[in-house]
């Protein structure tokens, strides 16, 4: 991470979300296909919600991921309800699915957290979310326990993947 917290990847840059991300973040998780995998927000997600959400303090510890200007997702680390250490959350808007896009954000935050600290990170997905699933096993997260949780977005309690990644299990993948 640089002076001003940006970290810059080979396709990507991740940089502090602003109050113009709004509108791209309103369209980007505001997708079915996308907020449904989620559990937090609301649907629908509107962009009073987005700009509810870049105020939050908690969003102070998030990126929006960038490519070619444009903000196509975010991704970043924050408490958990589980109080077991940061926890890894992250969307992507559908378009730009299927393009490595999140491993690249999610491995530099990863990379990021482990070069300044030792606490695991935590994260999830919901059952079913093979595309989510296949992020965080490419990080080296392993599973730990699957709990019940309430999605907002469907409104009912859903299955949930927890995991786990260990700064000596992200050391042993020569990651870092």
């Amino acid at each position: 991470m640089d002076l001003f917290g940006v970290i810059r990847c080979k396709r990507l840059i991740l940089r502090p979300l602003r109050a113009g991300d709004s509108q791209a973040i309103a369209h980007g998780i505001g997708q079915w296909q996308v907020i449904r995998w989620l559990t937090t927000p609301p649907w629908p997600y509107t962009q009073a919600d987005a700009e509810w959400f870049l105020n939050d303090p908690m969003s102070a510890e998030t990126f929006g991921i960038e490519v070619d200007g444009a903000l196509i997702g975010v991704v970043g680390l924050h408490g958990n309800d589980d109080s077991a250490g940061p926890e890894l959350g992250y969307w992507l808007d559908r378009d730009h699915h299927g393009k490595g896009y999140m491993t690249e954000a999610a491995q530099a935050v990863v990379a990021d957290h482990f070069a300044r600290r030792d606490e695991s990170l935590q994260s999830g997905h919901l059952v079913g979310n093979a595309a989510s699933a296949n992020v965080l096993s490419k990080l080296g997260f392993r599973n730990t326990a699957v709990i019940t949780r309430f999605a907002r977005p469907v409104g009912y309690d859903v299955p949930l993947q927890r995991m786990e990644l260990t700064k000596a299990d992200w050391l042993a993948r020569g990651a870092a």
